[in-house]
């Protein structure tokens, strides 16, 4: 059950509480976390909202099953992003094996940009166009290239925590960022100024 006074405790706090056994704990991390990570498993699981759903209630029962592993010097998020990550990273090699199963596997898309609030009908129209497009150019990108996006784009982490998360250094994080940038560039110019608003912020 969640608690209100649970809103001051830091979120390495409650992961602590959650150890030693207070499901209010894990209500509150649920409550404050849920439905950051159900939108990212939708745009790196092509907006699939059932295995969405699925892979969030797993990540959850990770937590508790995996919970111990936490260290509370750790940042939660970055901890929580980089069990979701490496999910996405096992589905994709399903995906692979897949492939090479069956090569007429459909291919998922990953959604990446939400609509405006009540946009008119040619903005709207536009916005339509924009997504499609940028879905089609991410999914040519490499998985690590179209997550590290994600994660600076509609997470707004630094650089350094995608690092953490991915595993890798701060230099292949800016690579990354700086090759699915510049193809993404490159791909969408005709779409300006909505491109270079994505490219400015996740570029930083």
């Amino acid at each position: 059950m969640f608690r209100k006074n649970d809103d001051r405790q830091s979120d390495e706090a409650l992961m602590v509480l959650l150890q030693s056994g207070d499901a209010g704990a894990f209500d509150a991390l649920y409550h404050r976390y849920s439905q950051r990570l159900l939108v990212y498993f939708l745009r790196m699981l092509g907006n699939d909202r059932d295995k969405a759903d699925d892979f969030l209630q797993d990540l959850f029962l990770k937590v508790i099953d995996k919970g111990g592993q936490f260290r509370a010097e750790a940042r939660f998020s970055t901890w929580i992003f980089t069990v979701a990550h490496n999910m996405c990273k096992n589905e994709y090699r399903r995906r692979e094996v897949r492939k090479v199963i069956d090569p007429e596997a459909d291919v998922e898309a990953v959604s990446v940009l939400d609509a405006g609030a009540n946009p008119g009908i040619h903005e709207a129209l536009d916005r339509q166009r924009f997504q499609s497009r940028l879905q089609q150019v991410l999914l040519t990108c490499d998985d690590n290239q179209r997550s590290a996006f994600i994660l600076r784009f509609q997470e707004h982490l630094s650089i350094r925590e995608i690092s953490e998360i991915m595993d890798c250094s701060e230099g292949t994080t800016k690579s990354r960022l700086f090759y699915v940038t510049k193809k993404l560039g490159k791909a969408l110019g005709e779409f300006n100024p909505q491109v270079n608003g994505v490219l400015h912020h996740a570029g930083k």
